[in-house]
C-alpha cells in the first residue's frame, strides 16, 4: 500500500512539473510574442511617422511647383481651346513680352521640379531602412522607389527639354530676322545663312527635342528619319535636308510657329511632371493607410488604386 501511495505522489509530482514547465514554457513564449508585436508596432509607429513626414515635405514642394505650373498652363489652355495651335502663335506675334514671361515661369517650374527631385533622394534615405524594417515593407520599398524613379525621368526631361528649345529657338528667330532684312547680294547674307543652318541643325539632331522634330519629318518618313537620330550619323542626306529645310523655312516665314509648338510641347511635359508628382503623394498616402490600418487582406497596390481614383485624390481629373 506504501509503494501504491509513493508511485501515486510522485505521478502527481511528475504532472504538477510538468503543468508547471508547459505553463512556464507558454508563458515565456507568449512573452516573447507579445514583445514582437510590440516591436513590430513600434517599428510600425516609425514608419508611420516618416512616411507623413516625407508626404508634408514633398506636399509643400507640389504645391509651390503647381503655381508655377498654372502660371503656364492657364493661358496656354486657353488659347489651345480657341484654336489651337494657331492662337498661342497670334498671342506670341501680338504679344512681344510673351515669350520672356512664359520663359521666367519655365525656369521657375523647372526650380521647383529640382527641389521636389532633391526631396524625395533626401528622404528615401530615412524612408527605405526603417519600411524595409517591416515584414511587409520591401514591396513598399519597391512601390515608392518605382515612383522616384518616374520623377527622375520628368526632372532630367525638363532640365534638359523645352526651356532649353524655347532659348534656342529664340536664339535662331533672331538669326533669321537678320537674314530677312540682308540682301541676298551683301557678304553678310552668306555668313547669317550659314549660322541659321548650323542653328536649325542643332536643334534638329538634338535628342532632347525629338517630339518637336517629329512635326518637320514627312510624313511616312520617320522611322527613316529616327534612324539616324538613334545611330547619331547622317546617312540619307535628301530626307536630313528636307527636315532641315522645313523647319528653317519655318523659322524664316513663321518663326511665332515654332515657338508655339514649342510651349504647347512644354505645356504636356508639364502636366506629366504634374501627374508623376502627384503619383508619388498617392502612393505615399497609400503606404500609410496599410500601415494604420493592419488590415491583412488590404494590399498596397488596391490602396493606391483607391487613393487615385476620383473617390479620393482624382489623380487624372484633379491638379492638385
Amino acid at each position: 500500500m506504501d509503494n501504491l501511495s509513493i508511485g501515486v505522489d510522485i505521478a502527481t509530482s511528475l504532472a504538477i512539473l510538468g503543468a508547471f514547465v508547459s505553463w512556464t514554457l507558454d508563458n515565456h513564449r507568449q512573452r516573447r510574442m507579445a514583445r514582437e508585436v510590440g516591436i513590430n508596432d513600434q517599428a510600425r509607429a516609425i514608419a508611420v511617422t516618416k512616411v507623413q513626414e516625407t508626404t508634408i515635405q514633398l506636399s509643400k514642394d507640389f504645391n509651390s511647383m503647381i503655381t508655377n505650373a498654372g502660371k503656364i498652363e492657364r493661358r496656354l489652355n486657353r488659347l489651345w481651346k480657341q484654336d489651337g495651335v494657331d492662337a498661342v502663335q497670334r498671342h506670341i506675334e501680338q504679344n512681344d513680352d510673351y515669350l520672356e514671361e512664359v520663359g521666367e515661369y519655365l525656369q521657375a517650374f523647372k526650380d521647383e521640379v529640382s527641389r521636389y527631385y532633391e526631396s524625395c533622394h533626401v528622404h528615401k534615405y530615412l524612408l527605405f531602412p526603417v519600411l524595409g524594417s517591416l515584414p511587409e515593407g520591401d514591396g513598399m520599398v519597391a512601390s515608392i522607389k518605382s515612383d522616384f524613379d518616374d520623377i527622375a525621368r520628368c526632372h532630367d526631361e525638363i532640365n534638359s527639354g523645352y526651356a532649353h528649345l524655347l532659348r534656342e529657338l529664340e536664339g535662331a528667330v533672331k538669326i533669321a530676322g537678320q537674314l530677312s532684312k540682308v540682301d541676298e547680294q551683301d557678304p553678310e547674307h552668306a555668313a547669317l545663312k550659314k549660322k541659321l543652318v548650323n542653328a536649325v541643325s542643332s536643334i534638329a539632331y538634338d535628342p532632347d527635342y525629338k517630339e518637336f522634330i517629329h512635326y518637320f519629318i514627312p510624313d511616312g518618313q520617320e522611322e527613316a528619319f529616327y534612324r539616324e537620330y538613334d545611330n547619331r550619323e547622317i546617312q540619307d542626306q535628301e530626307l536630313s535636308g528636307v527636315v532641315i529645310g522645313n523647319l528653317y523655312g519655318t523659322l524664316i516665314k513663321r518663326p511665332a510657329r515654332a515657338q508655339a509648338m514649342c510651349l504647347l510641347l512644354a505645356r504636356q511635359s508639364i502636366q506629366r511632371t504634374r501627374t508623376e508628382c502627384k503619383e508619388v503623394l498617392c502612393s505615399l498616402s497609400a503606404v500609410a493607410s496599410v500601415l494604420l490600418s493592419r488590415n491583412e487582406e488590404s494590399t498596397l497596390s488596391a490602396e493606391i488604386a483607391k487613393l487615385k481614383s476620383d473617390d479620393y485624390f482624382a489623380l487624372d481629373r484633379e491638379i492638385r
